[in-house]
This record gives structure tokens, C-alpha cells and sequence, in this order.
């Protein structure tokens, strides 16, 4: 369901999944938790899609998965040291084939002595990526005239890369550049448009039910508890946060309620 949201509307999710999945149990069982109250919800508001509105609390759990894979993960020594023993050998390999084809003029040798230049962790991961690519690149010339199947070649490119995004050259400065949404993001930022979307039904619902009470019936997605001192609940100010370039509309749901028509 969450795939078939338009690119265009989909609204990047910077909520804390828990607070969501807390309020929404929340506001589902005090409006739709019991048979009884489902049958009164159909009877007075017919045009409320009641069974979206029932699988709110499973899709808050499903953005509370796709948040912690989306959570940006730096490498460990441990992992990276792992990574490098794995590239170490199957390059040094690929390249010592590669110079001997250089040799007979199968490959170009500047390009192969390009590879051999330099030293270090960086560079060791930049050469295994280069020969993976060099290889792939050079399969059909090259078919049956050296031991290292596909699947050897792409994973040492695989890795090489990994290493590439997890390493930094000495002296080089770091560019940060602005990347596409990971799939485990896209889930999380379309599962929150979806949970948004129908959330403002089971909102409608606690407000024609509770009337000014449907606040604490039915609490906004990002609302905070009560504190124990007896404070006032504290709010985020809208739903969500606005993406960039995103215009927040204003108004109540009371206000939604009466331009559509429900009672």
C-alpha cells in the first residue's frame, strides 16, 4: 500500500517511530477497540474507511522496523579490517594476471601499472574495484584464459566499493554529497505518509465522538505523555516535519470534518 504512493507525495519521516506506535495503539483502542465501538463508528461515520484506520497500529509497527534499518551505520574497525583481508588476497591475485595479459597485450599496460602504483588501505580497495571493473569490462576477450569465475570478480568489486565508502584517503578532504534515499528509507518515509494520511480519520473520529476531548482520545501522532509532575502534555507542533519546500496546511480537523460533509 505504501508503494503505491506517488514519488512526489511522499514526506520524509523524521518522527520517533516509538512515540507513533504508541499513540496510534492509543487512539485505536479507545475509538475502535471493541466490536461494539466499531459498529458505531460505521453507523455514524459510514465514510470513514474503517479497516485502514484498524491496520494503523501493524503499519506503525512496520515504520518502527524500517526506522532502525534506515539508521545511518558507521563501520567498524573490526568490519573493515575484515573487509580488507577479504580484497587483500583476490586482488593481488587478479592483478598479477592482469600484468601478465598487459604483457601479452591483452589488456592495456599503463592502465594495469596504473593499478599497481601506490600503497595503503585506500588504494588496495580502489585497485580491487578498478580490476573488477577492468575484468568484467574485458570478459569476452578474455574468456577461459584465467581461473576466476564471475562471482570471484564481483564480490571482490562489492567489497572494494564498501571499503571505498567506509574508508578515507590520508590527507583528502571528505565531500559530502547529497544521496538518493536508501530502500530502507524509502519504506520508512512511505509508511509515515501512510500512517499521516490515515491517521487524520481516526482523529475525525475521536473529535465527532469526544467533541474538544478527542485530543486526549485520540493524541496526535507525535504527542508526549502527560509528565508525572502533572504538566501540561507537550506537543510537537504539526505532524510532521515539513520536507523541503513543503507547505504545511493550516486548519483544524473539526474544520476537515464540516467541509466534507460528515456529521
Amino acid at each position: 500500500m505504501a508503494a503505491e504512493i506517488p514519488e512526489a507525495e511522499v514526506q520524509a519521516c523524521r518522527a520517533d517511530p516509538r512515540i507513533v506506535l504508541v499513540n496510534v495503539k492509543r487512539g485505536v483502542a479507545a475509538m475502535c477497540g471493541t466490536r461494539k465501538q466499531s459498529q458505531a463508528v460505521s453507523e455514524h461515520l459510514p465514510r470513514i474507511p474503517l479497516k485502514e484506520v484498524l491496520q494503523l497500529p501493524d503499519i506503525a509497527r512496520a515504520l518502527l522496523f524500517a526506522s532502525r534499518e534506515a539508521l545511518p551505520r558507521t563501520a567498524s574497525p573490526r568490519e573493515i579490517e575484515r573487509a580488507l583481508q577479504e580484497v587483500s588476497g583476490p586482488r593481488e591475485e587478479l592483478l598479477t594476471q592482469a600484468e601478465l595479459f598487459a604483457r601479452r597485450g591483452l589488456l592495456d599496460k599503463d592502465r594495469v601499472a596504473q593499478i599497481r602504483a601506490g600503497t595503503g588501505k585506500y588504494d588496495m580497495a580502489r585497485d580491487g574495484m578498478e580490476l573488477a571493473a577492468l575484468f568484467m569490462r574485458q570478459a569476452s576477450a578474455l574468456k577461459g584464459l584465467h581461473p576466476f569465475t564471475r562471482e570471484e570478480i564481483e564480490k571482490l568489486g562489492r567489497t572494494s566499493e564498501w571499503l571505498l565508502e567506509n574508508l578515507t584517503p590520508n590527507g583528502a578532504r571528505v565531500e559530502v554529497k547529497k544521496k538518493e534515499r536508501s530502500p530502507a528509507e524509502d519504506a520508512r518515509d512511505r509508511l509515515w505518509t501512510l500512517i499521516v494520511r490515515r491517521h487524520q480519520h481516526l482523529r475525525r473520529i475521536g473529535y465527532y465522538f469526544h467533541g474538544d476531548d478527542f485530543e486526549q482520545i485520540t493524541p496526535r501522532l507525535l504527542a508526549r505523555a502527560q509528565s508525572a509532575q502533572g504538566g501540561e502534555q507537550q506537543q510537537e507542533p504539526a505532524e510532521h516535519a515539513p520536507v523541503d519546500g513543503e507547505e504545511v496546511e493550516q486548519g483544524t480537523v473539526g474544520d476537515d470534518i464540516v467541509q466534507q460533509g460528515n456529521p
